[in-house]
């Protein structure tokens, strides 16, 4: 046999070189494709302990790398069963939705106490004038161009002492130069906050005064009913000398104020009438006019009344009204008021000392 026939043969040395390039190959694939020849039977098989038995561990980022300082991060807490891809959730099935359940009617609302607090003496002395100024009483826009009023005045020469009107501690003594205790700042001027000792039907109560020329008083301080707290001014919006007195309500803020004249005392042989104006379902009608007629004269007019606008002012917590008007004398009174073209009239006796009630329902 010639030697071009002759089988070929390598030295073993050819052979192992080739079988570990081939080995070499096949690390380096598996590197490259993240996993360690070791890696499919080692993860499959390890085993950890749990407080509630054994229980499969899922690899740690040291263990997929290969790490191998001794421990793996997270070693020694018990790891979680791993969830198997695409089995189906064992969540508790939602319940069967069931139709809503109605609402119930809303009922309406309770009625008001309907009851005297008249805590507030008038506060100023007995040489001025103690009369609610009745061109811009409580909740009116005066002649219409006016903003809603939260108070009511009382007009007096400046310097006039202004009196506390019930005990309680000075909140706010000062200017609303930089803070606004109002509309705005600069509105009261120099002005006196206080807050009542008593708390009607568990709430708090509060008294402005405000447009002084001069104030006595500091914050923190306890006064008692009639010590003098500054003097009447014209500070702030005014037009005028006069006293500025609000009453808040649960809260001292100017959108928490309700009528000063079911606070105030009344003057000697005079009383206080306060009502509503409603739709049948007990719905105010806002800013209606009303006359007041006494029931001697039903011809003569003694006094217009508009009921509490929409905004900015509230019923008193003790009378739910919409409209109430101080300093009558005791006696027999007609209230008329036109709405819809039609005429609607209310009697109602006002008692010496005491708050009257008479309510219009109108229709439509």
């Amino acid at each position: 046999m010639t030697d071009r026939h002759a089988e070929r043969r390598y030295p073993p040395q050819v052979w192992f070189v080739a079988v570990m390039v081939l080995a070499l190959v096949t690390v380096v694939a598996s590197i490259a494709l993240g996993m360690s020849p070791a890696s499919a039977t080692d993860v499959a098989t390890r085993i950890v302990l749990s407080p509630e038995g054994p229980a499969r561990s899922s690899p740690t980022s040291s263990q997929a790398s290969g790490s191998t300082d001794g421990q793996a991060e997270g070693a020694g807490r018990p790891s979680q069963v791993p969830a198997l891809v695409g089995a189906a959730s064992r969540e508790t099935p939602s319940p069967t939705p069931t139709l809503g359940v109605p609402s119930p009617t809303p009922t309406a609302q309770p009625t008001p106490p309907r009851e005297d607090h008249y805590w507030l003496r008038r506060p100023v002395g007995p040489n001025a004038s103690d009369m609610v100024a009745r061109t811009y009483p409580y909740a009116s826009r005066g002649d219409g161009s006016y903003p809603i009023h939260h108070g009511v005045e009382l007009v007096n020469p400046l310097g006039t002492p202004v009196l506390a009107a019930a005990s309680g501690t000075i909140r706010v003594a000062g200017t609303d130069e930089f803070v606004s205790y109002g509309a705005r700042v600069g509105f009261y001027g120099r002005l006196v906050i206080q807050e009542l000792d008593d708390k009607y039907l568990g709430h708090a109560v509060y008294v402005l005064y405000g447009h002084l020329s001069r104030i006595d008083v500091g914050e923190g301080q306890h006064v008692e009913a009639g010590e003098i707290i500054g003097l009447v001014g014209m500070s702030g919006v005014a037009v005028g000398p006069h006293l500025h007195l609000e009453v808040r309500y649960r809260d001292n803020d100017y959108m928490a104020t309700v009528n000063p004249e079911l606070w105030l005392k009344p003057r000697a042989g005079m009383g206080t009438l306060a009502g509503l104006v409603a739709t049948p379902d007990g719905q105010p009608i806002p800013e209606a006019v009303l006359v007041l007629y006494a029931a001697s004269a039903p011809d003569r007019p003694v006094r217009e009344i508009v009921t509490y606008p929409a905004r900015e002012v509230n019923p008193d917590p003790g009378w739910g009204e919409n409209l109430a008007t101080g300093d009558l004398p005791a006696g027999e009174w007609v209230l008329k008021l036109y709405h819809g073209q039609t005429l609607y009239t209310a009697e109602v006796t006002v008692e010496p000392g005491r708050t009257s009630w008479a309510q219009i329902t109108v229709s439509g």
